[in-house]
């Protein structure tokens, strides 16, 4: 009788962390079902091909990271469509990316292990102040904020809410001090899963990460001009939320990975937007 209690209780643990997992708002696409990143500079909202739908937008606000301005207007998630042909039809836009790419999408059960665990106090909230100043850094200062992106992330409203767009892409091999032998992308991703946790230490959330398996239309002008790995996209709760990441030890002492792996990044800062459909 004992037993079949524990097995009871561990079954319905495992659906409600579960259940809490498959509630995180990471957008995805059916398995099979061409998906595309799609970034825009327009006044109007795009048009895009028949068949082809929207599951996730924002709308450019600024540049955290390796721009001084955001240029892109709006960036979607697209499903659907034809895997050889844009989704994004031609209607007047001054510029646009548009790229395939192949979404990862984490295990539910996984996900609702990191927000439990979040919740519960197991991962606690990042402590102290928050960084303001990145002159002191011993870190790349090209894949950090600069003091003026950090001034105009801490002026918005306390209920504001980011998504950060990321543009990645990474260096054939990883800069370590210390000469080890490995991929920029291999260096990332030591960093990226203990970046992906301490976002959910901040309140924060995975909205997407797609691999680009290839660029359908490149950008004509701005920071995204260039050939890149990835895209992601984290939420994040209030604007000091991002900037309290370099108070968890163990994210500082992943930035190592993370400065040996990347070539270079765009973060942009993006809120949703209205008219989306």
């Amino acid at each position: 009788m004992l037993w079949t209690l524990i097995v009871v209780a561990i079954i319905l643990i495992v659906g409600v962390i579960w259940i809490i997992g498959a509630r995180e708002p990471v957008f995805s696409v059916k398995d099979g079902e061409p998906a595309w990143f799609v970034a825009v500079r327009t006044n109007t909202a795009p048009r895009f091909a028949s068949g082809v739908r929207i599951t996730w937008s924002g709308a450019a606000d600024f540049a955290l990271i390796g721009a001084e301005e955001g240029y892109w207007t709006r960036f979607y998630i697209l499903a659907g469509g034809k895997a050889g042909e844009s989704p994004l039809l031609p209607d007047g836009e001054e510029d646009a990316l548009v790229a395939r790419i192949s979404m990862f999408t984490p295990p539910s059960f996984a996900l609702g292990m990191l927000r439990a665990m979040c919740k519960l106090g197991l991962l606690p909230k990042p402590k102290g102040p928050v960084m303001r100043n990145v002159d002191a850094l011993e870190f790349r200062k090209d894949i950090v904020p600069t003091n003026e992106s950090i001034a105009a992330l801490l002026s918005r409203p306390q209920d504001y809410a980011p998504t950060m767009v990321n543009f990645l892409a990474y260096a054939p091999a990883a800069k370590y001090a210390d000469s080890r032998v490995s991929t920029g992308a291999a260096a990332y991703r030591r960093y990226g899963a203990v970046a992906m946790k301490t976002v959910y230490r901040t309140g924060g959330a995975l909205m997407f990460y797609g691999k680009v398996l290839e660029i359908m239309r490149p950008a004509k002008a701005g920071p995204s001009v260039g050939v890149w790995d990835d895209v992601a996209a984290m939420r994040y709760p209030n604007p000091s939320a991002i900037l309290s990441m370099e108070n968890v030890p163990e994210y500082h002492a992943a930035l190592y990975h993370r400065d040996a792996g990347l070539a270079r990044t765009i973060v942009i800062a993006t809120q949703p937007i209205p008219d989306a459909v």
